[in-house]
């Protein structure tokens, strides 16, 4: 069970450095996403954590910069919105299409982990986590296949 601190992403009691990752997971998801990889490496997939625990400042900052202009926004289709023609409503729900708000977001409980499949791509690919990366023409079409074949048996969805 976390407590609020945890919960909101303002302490790191609950989760563990893994340097090798270059992430922090939740010190009970360790495990299970260890095995996961290795499974999934099994089978040619080189599960990769883009992005794991992320704490209230990291979170905030996202936001600041979607709703300030400095960083992409997206539709929920995945299409890149114009920030200067949204209204302020507009603006918070495109930017609520992807990010949660600083101490809302499940990346502060350290087991949501947003993963990609290095094998599928170059050195210099940009991962962006949009919807046509997964889908079937996508490099991680392969990866969606698999996580929706397999994820389950190591607890995750």
């Amino acid at each position: 069970m976390l407590n609020d601190l945890e919960l909101t992403g303002r302490t790191r009691t609950h989760v563990v450095q893994v340097d090798d990752l270059r992430c922090a997971l939740h010190r009970d998801v360790l495990e299970p996403f260890l095995a996961l990889r290795a499974a999934a490496a099994q089978e040619g997939v080189d599960l990769k954590v883009f992005s794991a625990f992320r704490d209230f400042s990291a979170q905030l900052s996202i936001w600041n910069r979607k709703f300030s202009g400095q960083r992409l926004l997206f539709a929920r289709d995945g299409g890149v919105l114009d920030h200067a023609s949204l209204s302020v409503d507009a603006l918070l729900e495109a930017i609520l299409n992807w990010s949660a708000l600083p101490g809302a977001s499940r990346h502060h409980w350290g087991s949501d982990i947003d993963v990609f499949d290095a094998a599928a791509i170059s050195p210099d690919y940009r991962v962006q986590l949009l919807p046509e990366e997964f889908a079937q023409d996508g490099p991680f079409a392969r990866l969606n296949h698999w996580l929706e074949e397999h994820a389950a048996r190591f607890g995750f969805f």
